[in-house]
């Protein structure tokens, strides 16, 4: 059986809403994360488990790392064994050597790669990087090349906005748990200097490998990106290929940001491509591997830096946030069929890094927005729409533990319509910055998940069936059943005593107490498979064998989960 991790707590539920964002800025003066300094302009930032207890913690760049204890309070740790000595600066972070806990590599001057030893001290490991030395980078990302359990990586340097330099970018194929990657050359990138800003790995055609991207924005005109497709599965070998008849590859870009996503549910992955003030950030719709340009509200010509996608209202379609180095970041709602609302601009003028994550555990995704000079800012996701979701932490077992490049397909029917919802792995996915590594789905009005896909970069493939909503899961490669991680109770009940199940341990009946109607309840097993549901008072447990299970009990805005034995 594997081990279960239960948080028996009440998390708050607040609400405000989403019309004006969704979004509470958190401004409590005894959090560091809402008052913490750091020299430099732009500034990449990411939420990260570094402990492993299924909460987030945050890096800020360039050396700022914050535990979080729950309850929304975070301590402030000892910073990256690093002195900063440039403006701009980024991170990565994924299982480098495979020993279970989350690394990093920094893009600064001095760029490094350091390992965590579990608890959040980490080792310089710089030097064993061949070519690395003291390189100046403005961005960094952390790939899976080809396949193998070893993570390679990439660093930007832009041109002449360094000091020293300019030089190339250094790219980094990784075969050892040992961290000692072979310096690779002979590409336009690591042989030719350019305004290199923000390398990203995707696997943009969904054929098995990790194609990269690097955002090359002259910042003000336009120039080239350098876009290469990954050849592992074509030929066998560690082969990046440069495109040229890809349109996103052909046109001139101002290059900030690119991430490959899902935006219209349709099972291919679509671009959004932030440019600055030299090219309009750009949008293709994916239509069977035929990439055309479509106006959205956010396709325009300006500052812009970021496009950070997420489900943040939990409909059920991604909707994205664009950052600009001169206004407010602004909110786009996708409400289905591309269908994105006008701009809902909240937060500081001036934001350049960002990063989504759940860091309170409650079902919908938050924010730390990092800004030009000391700006920066945290936001809790406070919406009032009482959608379900999912989230789920992939681990992988003959590839990387980190699980990057796995590619999650989700199938729910919301609203009548049943359709596949996709995710990637991804340790870059924002202007200097990441997301959270655990996937969230928002699931709308659907009880149930009526499919999950989750394909590793090592090729192994799990299907799983009916699981249960409203959950944080983890998943084992080549497991076929789903880990319970957190049974959240975020409800409008007083006191944990306000809803009840007895008697538990319980033979063949189970009563449900409670003040409020009964809409809906399942009870669901370890794996998170369901196997009942009901709306009564009275639970009938006899079609179930003896053993361990869960039930969840749902009421108008509440939701409680209880652990329950059946003799």
């Amino acid at each position: 059986m594997k081990k279960l991790f239960l948080f028996n707590a009440i998390l708050a539920f607040s609400s405000s809403a989403f019309a004006q964002g969704g979004f509470t800025k958190v401004v409590d003066a005894t959090n560091p994360v809402t008052t913490f300094t750091t020299a430099g302009y732009y500034k990449g930032a990411a939420w990260i488990d570094l402990d492993n207890d299924h909460d987030l913690d945050l890096y800020a760049a360039p050396n700022r790392l914050f535990r979080n204890d729950g309850a929304g309070t975070f301590v402030s740790l000892p910073n990256l064994p690093f002195t900063p000595q440039q403006n701009p600066g980024g991170a990565s972070w994924a299982d480098l050597d495979n020993d279970g806990d989350i690394d990093c590599i920094v893009a600064q001057k001095p760029s490094g790669v350091y390992l965590n030893d579990g608890i959040g001290n980490f080792t310089d490991v710089s030097s064993q990087i061949d070519s690395l030395n003291s390189f100046p980078a403005w961005g960094c990302a952390i790939g899976n090349w080809n396949n193998d359990a070893h993570l390679d990586f990439v660093f930007a340097h832009a041109g002449t906005f360094h000091t020293p330099g300019p030089f190339p970018a250094k790219l980094y194929l990784n075969t050892a748990n040992s961290i000692t990657p072979q310096y690779i050359t002979g590409y336009e990138i690591t042989d030719n200097i350019g305004p290199y800003t923000v390398p990203y790995w995707s696997d943009f055609d969904l054929d098995g490998d990790m194609d990269l991207f690097m955002a090359s924005g002259p910042g003000g005109s336009a120039g080239p990106d350098y876009c290469y497709r990954n050849l592992k599965i074509e030929s066998g070998n560690d082969t990046l290929e440069l495109m040229t008849t890809e349109l996103f590859a052909a046109q001139l870009q101002d290059g900030q940001c690119y991430n490959f996503i899902d935006a219209d549910n349709d099972e291919d992955l679509d671009l959004c491509l932030t440019n600055y003030a030299g090219a309009q950030t750009k949008f293709y719709i994916n239509n069977s591997g035929t990439y055309s340009l479509q106006t959205m509200p956010f396709t325009a010509t300006a500052q812009n830096l970021t496009n950070c996608w997420g489900d943040y209202d939990n409909d059920g379609d991604v909707d994205v946030i664009i950052t600009n180095d001169a206004v407010a970041s602004k909110l786009y709602v996708n409400n289905g069929s591309l269908n994105f609302s006008n701009a809902i601009s909240f937060g500081m003028a001036g934001a350049c890094g960002i990063t989504n994550g759940d860091y309170d555990n409650d079902g919908d995704v938050d924010l730390f927005v990092h800004g030009l000079g000391n700006s920066r800012a945290l936001y809790r996701n406070d919406s009032v729409y009482n959608n379900n979701w999912v989230n789920i932490r992939c681990n992988g077992i003959t590839s990387n533990k980190s699980a990057i490049g796995a590619i999650v397909k989700l199938k729910a029917t919301i609203n009548g319509n049943t359709y596949w919802q996709t995710r990637e792995v991804s340790a870059q996915n924002s202007f200097q910055s990441q997301n959270d590594l655990r996937v969230h789905f928002g699931l709308g009005n659907a009880t149930i998940i009526d499919s999950l896909i989750i394909k590793y970069s090592g090729g192994q493939t799990s299907t799983l069936t009916n699981i249960a909503v409203n959950n944080f899961y983890c998943h084992d490669e080549g497991s076929n059943s789903l880990c319970l991680v957190t049974a959240v109770i975020h409800s409008g009940f007083k006191e944990q005593n306000d809803i009840s199940v007895s008697p538990n341990p319980a033979d063949s009946f189970l009563q449900i107490k409670s003040q409020s109607k009964i809409e809906q309840w399942m009870v669901f097993d370890e794996s998170g498979r369901v196997c009942l549901k009901g709306a009564s008072h009275k639970v009938n447990l006899s079609a179930i064998k003896k053993g361990s299970y869960f039930i969840s009990i749902f009421s108008k805005h509440k939701k409680a989960t209880f652990s329950i034995q059946k003799n």
